[in-house]
């Protein structure tokens, strides 16, 4: 997902396609809330405010409410709320996601987990017409067309034939997706994918009226009036650049589970009118990072804090088709010499946490988090090294001075500003005191610094990247090899031969052992790449709010908030 404060990339290229492996034929499922009708949370929405509102902050304008369109968190916060998938990732009152059934009442698969039947539960669109399993199929299809250029058409790979669709190869009407009758849809994989169910939430799965995109051409999802919903809310006011108002949509099929009758969502990008707003009371709740905003809230008794660990990762990443960045052991040296932990208290005021592994917290395997049973590569790297000796020996294997000082190398950094200039500084400050070298710093805009990437004209490079959909996969196969998505020109044979395994594993113990080698071999035996840091979120609302989702993945969005002694 695209953030565009830490430049939090998604163009993840998911090019494993899957083969067949054997599982058990389920019952028809429904994933019920875990205790109540509030997404599982235990809260009893007893004496709520008799007015039920909130007045909340979004980061940056939406770019499109076009579901099949746009890559950006700002339009996912409205498209979660104003539109329903065909499952919702809900939380319960531990902040533990689960799957639950929305648009979807029920589904099944076949013996193998290659054919989905998913069962549409009655709902209504905000105009008074039926959804029907036409609109979730037209908006599969329509999302992977290659006219519309959906920048997150990738992720739904393993539908069969959506590679070849979205290529322009195969006719759309040849997609693994068809609508049974009005009440039932049938999704076809090229082969059985463990993760499939975490794509039906995502909004290139969300339902599409076919009569109202045509009706509006181009300008679909460009202002309110262009588009129908059928999702908790409906939006009924939009000020570009300045304010969104979601109202209660009446029409929802769990409209008795929503409280909220309107949310204000005003557009303020400074941080300290966004603080000032949280402190005087005109908003409800406020991400503050900054240590001193941070240090006044927490003191705030009206106040609830809540520390949110991202699932991305801040990454330095290697050249290594570079004369000396091609050596393992240089590329190990450098990973080894950062020191994570001062550079999150220095350089991230304490906020973000240390990075040791590629795939980062929040992401589950199975009933797991992932970093909690697999093993941290880095913390081997850094506990079994000598990052001195490392580049020494590596130098020698080059032919090359083995002295460090006389070693110079770039950095690239794509951004011009301040903050980026105090973090090359400290790099340089860093790798002199720990490795003896000298460290350039190159600093460019954006656009440039990719185009450099991308042609290969780099030594070191750092950016920040953030998962889409919750599984390791996701993070993992962007360094198969047929998937440069990083530009690290890094090929592996066994690590691709594990994550064909793991992609085609059902077994979650099986993929958490194939996953782990993986890493193991991307962080510690070729470094192709650096983890720095993962970025943490200090959110703060008043302690009248009720139930509203905070977890990174989760889409319950409002659904279930409410207020309580306003």
């Amino acid at each position: 997902m695209r953030n565009k404060k830490f430049l939090v990339l998604s163009i993840v290229m998911l090019l494993v396609l899957l083969t067949v492996v054997g599982c058990g034929k389920e019952d028809a499922k429904v994933v019920d809330k875990p205790s109540d009708s509030t997404g599982g949370n235990t809260e009893v929405a007893t004496d709520i405010d008799s007015e039920q509102y909130l007045n909340l902050i979004l980061g940056a304008e939406p770019s499109t409410l076009d579901a099949s369109k746009g890559a950006d968190s700002y339009s996912n916060t409205i498209l979660n709320n104003v539109f329903e998938p065909l499952t919702r990732l809900e939380e319960d009152e531990n902040q533990n996601n689960f799957l639950a059934a929305a648009g979807a009442e029920s589904w099944d698969h076949n013996e193998d987990g290659s054919v989905w039947t998913f069962k549409i539960r009655d709902n209504t669109w905000s105009d008074g017409v039926k959804v029907r399993a036409q609109d979730y199929e037209y908006g599969i299809k329509r999302s992977l067309a290659q006219d519309t250029a959906s920048p997150y058409a990738f992720i739904l790979m393993p539908i069969k034939n959506a590679s070849k669709v979205n290529s322009g190869q195969m006719s759309v009407d040849e997609l693994g997706v068809k609508s049974l009758d009005d009440k039932t849809l049938e999704i076809t994989l090229e082969s059985a994918t463990p993760y499939f169910e975490q794509l039906t939430y995502q909004r290139v799965m969300l339902p599409q009226r076919q009569d109202i995109v045509e009706a509006q051409g181009d300008k679909y999802g460009t202002e309110l009036d262009t588009v129908v919903y059928n999702g908790p809310f409906t939006l009924t006011n939009w000020v570009h650049n300045s304010e969104l108002v979601l109202t209660k949509n009446e029409n929802y099929w769990g409209k008795d589970d929503v409280k909220m009758q309107t949310i204000n969502l005003k557009i303020i990008q400074d941080e300290n009118a966004i603080y000032n707003s949280l402190a005087n009371g005109s908003v409800d709740a406020a991400v503050a990072n900054r240590p001193e905003w941070k240090e006044k809230f927490m003191k705030d008794e009206n106040l609830d804090h809540i520390e949110i660990v991202n699932p991305s990762t801040f990454f330095m990443f290697f050249n290594t088709q570079n004369e000396v960045f091609k050596n393992a052991n240089i590329r190990k040296a450098f990973s080894a010499a950062i020191n994570r932990e001062e550079a999150a208290n220095v350089i991230w005021n304490g906020v973000n946490a240390p990075a040791f592994g590629w795939v980062p917290p929040s992401m589950n395997l199975g009933d797991d988090e992932y970093r909690q049973v697999a093993e941290s590569p880095v913390s081997k790297l850094v506990e079994d090294s000598d990052a001195k000796a490392l580049l020494i020996k590596g130098l020698e294997e080059l032919g090359m001075d083995t002295d460090p000082s006389k070693l110079t190398v770039r950095i690239s950094l794509g951004s011009t500003d301040q903050w980026f200039r105090t973090y090359g500084e400290y790099l340089q400050q860093m790798y002199k005191t720990n490795l003896g070298i000298n460290l350039e710093v190159n600093q460019m805009e954006w656009p440039v610094f990719d185009s450099s990437v991308q042609k290969g004209d780099f030594q070191i490079g750092y950016m920040a990247w953030g998962a889409d959909f919750n599984d390791p996969s996701n993070m993992l196969s962007l360094f198969y090899s047929k998937a440069p998505a990083i530009g690290t020109g890094w090929s592996n044979e066994r690590f691709d031969e594990l994550i064909d395994l793991a992609s085609a594993e059902m077994d979650p113990a099986k993929r958490l052992e194939y996953y782990t080698e993986a890493e193991h071999i991307l962080l510690y035996e070729e470094a192709a790449v650096a983890p720095v840091v993962y970025p943490r979120t200090n959110s703060f609302r008043y302690k009248f709010i009720k139930s509203l989702g905070v977890t990174p993945f989760g889409t319950q969005g409002y659904k279930y908030g409410f207020t309580q002694g306003r």
